[in-house]
């Protein structure tokens, strides 16, 4: 079936189109400016812009767990959070789940990486999940349990994605130690107690980090998975990813590593609602900076799908300045790039037609409607 949506500004990649969008089969025939009104569905003059593309988000997780220790069933919880994706424009999600972390130790213990694992196949497999879903393993380097993990968990055929993380207190995210032990560990246990979790901590880095970086950066190549470096503090930090495969610059969190991921090559992706707050919240440098440093590539959501669509019209903003074309490329054309997919990401004769319609209302970009592959979904 054909399907003609007309009176739109498209954003293309370089433009803005008064024009139509044809589909058919799941794939954009054509785009050419000017109103079909011969079967065409009327959109009014609002946006039409690709399918947003989510290499990081936690949301899946606060489905699973809605409350401390209180689990979801977790077919359920997929569905519930792919209907927050949908509502939010993104069309393709990575949902990221950890391997060897030690925070949130309940959520993310392997009993229930085994039970989210399956109920995200078992609501594919229903049909229930409109948007494409992907896993993105985060893995937690510093873990003596590591290889294990990687070997059971890594060959999943829905991953598409892994990253190395070091989330060992003092450094990288957590480079403000007094920062992260006054949130975290004081008030809950004594400072001998927070001593000897710290050395704990730092043991497992000195003994783990270089093996497992390239354990995962050899399994990655083998099984196709695109590697992701995560909040890198250094130069060297992000010369050690790179040189295990990794392609991505995730949350980097001083300008001086988003300055030699760039010079490498690879492609920054920062948090949206870095962007959207303003800031860091833990006080690392800003996706603003990175933008007006000429070394911002592209966003994820990490913990809130809704930001990624604000940052496409934020960066228009005086504040900021970009065209909208490149300001929706960073939430649409980087992360598909960035991903390997490039089928997507782009409104263009021969691209997957996945379409959002987007229309601001007091400053604010809605998603009206939503088609996946072609097909109407929200």
């Amino acid at each position: 079936m054909i399907t003609a949506l007309s009176n739109a500004r498209i954003v293309t990649a370089n433009d803005i189109v008064l024009g139509t969008v044809t589909m058919q089969d799941g794939v954009i025939i054509d785009i050419h400016e000017g109103i079909t009104r011969q079967a065409a569905i009327d959109m009014e003059g609002d946006y039409l812009i690709p399918g947003i593309v989510d290499i990081h988000t936690d949301n899946l997780e606060r489905h699973y767990f809605p409350r401390p220790n209180i689990d979801w069933n977790p077919a359920s919880a997929s569905i519930a959070h792919d209907g927050v994706c949908i509502a939010n424009g993104v069309t393709t999600v990575f949902d990221s789940l950890s391997l060897g972390a030690w925070s949130n130790g309940t959520v993310r213990a392997v009993d229930n990486l085994r039970r989210l694992v399956a109920g995200l196949n078992t609501a594919r497999d229903a049909g229930a999940l409109r948007a494409d879903h992907r896993i993105h393993w985060r893995c937690e380097l510093p873990s003596p349990s590591l290889p294990e993990l990687l070997d059971e968990f890594l060959p999943e055929p829905t991953a598409g994605l892994a990253s190395l993380m070091d989330h060992t207190p003092g450094q990288r995210q957590y480079k403000n130690l007094d920062y992260f032990l006054d949130r975290n560990w004081r008030g809950q246990m004594s400072e001998t107690e927070v001593a000897a979790r710290l050395d704990e901590r730092r043991t497992d880095q000195a003994n783990n980090v270089d093996s497992n970086r390239s354990l995962l950066g050899e399994m990655a190549a083998q099984l196709g998975l695109v590697l992701a470096a995560h909040d890198d503090e250094t130069a060297e930090h992000v010369a050690a990813a790179h040189a295990a495969g990794a392609v991505i610059a995730e949350f980097p969190v001083t300008l001086e590593a988003a300055a030699e991921a760039r010079r490498l090559g690879m492609i920054t992706i920062m948090g949206g609602p870095n962007l959207i707050r303003g800031g860091s919240y833990s006080g690392n440098v800003s996706a603003a900076e990175l933008a007006s440093e000429g070394l911002l590539d592209g966003f994820a959501s990490d913990y809130v799908p809704r930001s990624l669509v604000e940052c496409a019209f934020r960066l228009v903003d005086d504040a900021h300045g970009w065209l909208l074309p490149q300001a929706v490329a960073t939430v649409t054309h980087a992360p598909a790039q960035a991903a390997g997919l490039n089928d997507r990401g782009q409104l263009a004769s021969g691209l997957r037609a996945d379409i959002l319609r987007v229309n601001i209302a007091s400053g604010l970009p809605i998603v009206r409607s939503v088609w996946v592959a072609g097909e109407r979904v929200g």
